[in-house]
């Protein structure tokens, strides 16, 4: 078994299996800063290591064992409630009162 920190608080466990069956809707996400590291996110898995994005979400992909990942960035208000108020606070996160809506690319 591998145990990962991924934050203050979080820690992901991967355990070594026999059979691998890709789970329809478990999966584990990652936040990164901005919609611009959400784009430069989005290229290296489709360019550098030819991975396909899943095409209803905005940054989802299936590792080459068929785990879902998801990454997220902190501008995306339905995702801030992962956050420590004090952490909104400090990364500067304003709410506007329209949707925020992102070109893919």
């Amino acid at each position: 078994a591998v145990w990962c920190k991924l934050g203050e608080h979080q820690f992901m466990a991967i355990f070594e299996v026999e059979t691998v069956q890709p789970d329809r809707t478990k999966h584990f996400g990652l936040m990164v800063r901005d919609a611009q590291q959400i784009k430069e996110v989005r290229q290296k898995l489709t360019k550098k290591y030819k991975l396909k994005l899943h095409p209803d979400f905005r940054c989802d992909f299936r590792d080459p064992w068929g785990n879902r990942i998801q990454v997220g960035d902190l501008s995306d208000e339905s995702l801030v409630w992962l956050l420590p108020y004090q952490e909104v606070q400090k990364v500067g996160i304003t709410f506007d009162d329209k949707p925020h809506k992102e070109k893919r690319s």
